[in-house]
């Protein structure tokens, strides 16, 4: 016989559950694993890829490829400039006799193969990160479902429903959005800007210095901004939580608000609610659109700085008319990453957001936890005797819904 006493439920948590690969204790606390810092958000997500990391691997190769085929698109036409000024030598094409036709086949063809690797990088790199993404998702929903589950009735009364709702299927959509459509415009802009840089270098390394003032110019004007919209999108994400738990509330209780003629109230609470989030999302546009100008600024003096110091050098003969061509397209070029990296930089402060509220529940100790030598319990028979046993569906302890008599099964 065993006695079932009011600690059963304790004495019941010695057997082994699993979830997911993931308990709360191997979860930081959420300022730890989703603060401000991008690693952590990194190392956060990290922990979910499990499995099948050989896909970002293959993401981030074929993302060096595009950037590869991507700084040398544009080596053919200032080649051609200068060939056709006289300062480079004729290129052989198989089949053709005329140096200058077989030159132009050439080069065209350079022109036309760079820009099919480059799409073909492209295209396998969303094939392999979405892969990855996906499955990211599915872990991350898989585990916070499981751990919600595990949390006592306690919780649950604290929390609101349509703001758990929220975390369990926006903010992990959230989070998989961002790691399909975002990780690799991000990580393929960064390689690109290196690429570029480096390219500068080994042609002029005085232009690769004017690029490379931009580096630091361009990370303290990132950095100003991104810590005001990671606070917006913070603001934003609370905002969209509470408008949700309210329409769920209101739409579960309409007989209630209609019998007790309680509608146009509910509907000015609502109404606030949601001016409330419209305006948190106008503050975040608001900050993306001036991040937007400044870069643009930046862009053209940046391209401005160049031709007068690339025509200085032509002036000396230490560059050449088509080098120059070159150098201005890839400084152009170099701000198109930077502005996809700028797009994005909104989507990174709600990702943090959305993993800060979704690591939050996560940090949460079930009320039940498996001892650290807990075993899996075989099918239990036997005959149970139920003695002065109470429950509570209620935070107070004291306060008992129900209390059944001594019996036996």
């Amino acid at each position: 016989m065993a006695t079932l006493g009011t600690h059963a439920g304790r004495r019941a948590g010695i057997v082994k559950r699993r979830m997911a690969g993931v308990t709360p204790g191997s979860l930081a606390s959420p300022k730890e694993d989703a603060g401000s810092d991008d690693h952590r958000l990194t190392r956060f997500l990290f922990r979910f890829s499990e499995g099948h990391r050989h896909l970002f691997v293959l993401t981030l190769l074929m993302l060096a490829v595009e950037a590869v085929a991507s700084v040398f698109k544009a080596y053919p036409i200032g080649y051609l400039v200068d060939y056709l000024r006289g300062n480079r030598p004729d290129l052989w094409f198989p089949g053709i006799v005329s140096p200058r036709i077989s030159t132009t086949a050439l080069l065209t063809a350079a022109i036309i193969g760079l820009a099919a690797l480059d799409s073909l990088g492209d295209s396998l790199a969303e094939i392999f990160v979405a892969r990855g993404g996906r499955r990211l998702g599915y872990n991350m929903r898989l585990t916070l479902y499981s751990h919600v589950q595990r949390l006592s009735l306690a919780f649950h009364n604290r929390r609101r429903t349509g703001d758990m709702l929220r975390r369990v299927t926006s903010d992990i959509e959230q989070v998989e959005r961002f790691v399909v459509e975002s990780v690799s415009d991000i990580a393929g802009s960064v390689l690109v800007l290196i690429g570029t840089l480096a390219f500068l270098l080994f042609h002029s390394w005085e232009v690769a210095l004017l690029a490379a003032v931009l580096v630091p110019i361009l990370s303290l004007v990132s950095h100003h901004f991104s810590r005001r919209i990671v606070v917006t999108a913070r603001r934003q994400r609370a905002q969209e939580g509470e408008l949700a738990s309210a329409a769920q509330e209101m739409l579960t209780s309409i007989p209630v608000v209609q019998t007790f003629g309680q509608s146009r109230y509910e509907q000015e609470r609502f109404a606030q609610l949601s001016h409330k989030a419209m305006l948190a999302a106008l503050e975040s546009v608001g900050l993306e659109a001036r991040f937007g100008w400044v870069v643009g600024v930046l862009q053209a003096v940046s391209i401005s700085a160049v031709v007068w110091v690339g025509i200085w050098l032509v002036s000396r003969q230490a560059l050449s008319v088509g080098t120059l061509v070159l150098f201005i397209i890839l400084i152009q070029n170099m701000f198109k990453p930077t502005r996809r990296i700028i797009k994005q930089w909104a989507t990174i402060g709600k990702v943090r957001a959305s993993v800060e509220r979704v690591a939050e529940v996560l940090a949460r100790r079930p009320s039940v936890s498996d001892s650290p030598a807990a075993k899996d319990a075989p099918p239990f028979r036997g005959e149970l005797d139920f003695r002065h046993v109470s429950f509570a569906y209620r935070l107070d302890p004291e306060d008992r819904t129900s209390e059944t008599p001594n019996d036996s099964l």
